[in-house]
């Protein structure tokens, strides 16, 4: 197990502490959640790269975690701020086409796609949207919008990747 691994599980566990934070309307421990998720997300990229430990479990555990806080954050400002339910909708349904896809590209060509500019600017909005929302919602509903308007426009850039990817190499069955 690698350090950059152990940051992205560690992420992963503390995701659903998120949504029950949000049950309890403990606002600095949401805060505190966010940090701590933030910093390990930066660091296990780091300490990837730093120590040469990328690996294809930390290329699909990193973008989960990242989906998992994401999504139990979502819920959570559904849940307790009244954050449209379409809101949510939409990221789940974009989420799960795009966890679909993956799998499929990930199956028939053992190739996972990494994430670009689009996803992690995406992601970036969704959070300060998320924080500003907790204090402003009708300032931070713009802005975790503009998120999922990026996420969304990420989500066709990888669906173009994942063709690209598709037409370049035939299907394993068909490999002599």
């Amino acid at each position: 197990m690698t350090i950059a691994n152990g940051l992205s599980i560690l992420r992963l566990l503390l995701s659903p502490l998120i949504f029950w934070a949000f049950m309890f309307s403990r606002r600095r421990f949401i805060l505190l959640l966010w940090l701590v998720t933030g910093l390990t997300d930066v660091l296990d990229g780091w300490v990837a790269r730093k120590r040469g430990e990328i690996t294809e479990l930390g290329k699909i555990l990193d973008p989960v975690a990242d989906k998992l806080v994401l999504g139990f954050s979502l819920a959570g400002l559904i849940y307790r701020y009244n954050l449209p339910l379409w809101v949510g909708l939409v990221y789940l349904v974009k989420e799960t086409a795009q966890l679909l896809g993956g799998l499929f590209i990930f199956r028939r060509q053992r190739i996972t796609l990494p994430s670009n500019l689009w996803g992690k600017a995406g992601t970036t909005l969704f959070f300060t949207g998320f924080f500003l929302y907790l204090f402003s919602p009708e300032h931070g509903f713009y802005l975790v919008l503009t998120g999922l308007a990026v996420s969304v426009i990420a989500f066709c850039t990888y669906t173009v990747e994942l063709f690209k990817q598709v037409k370049k190499t035939p299907h394993a069955a068909n490999r002599s």
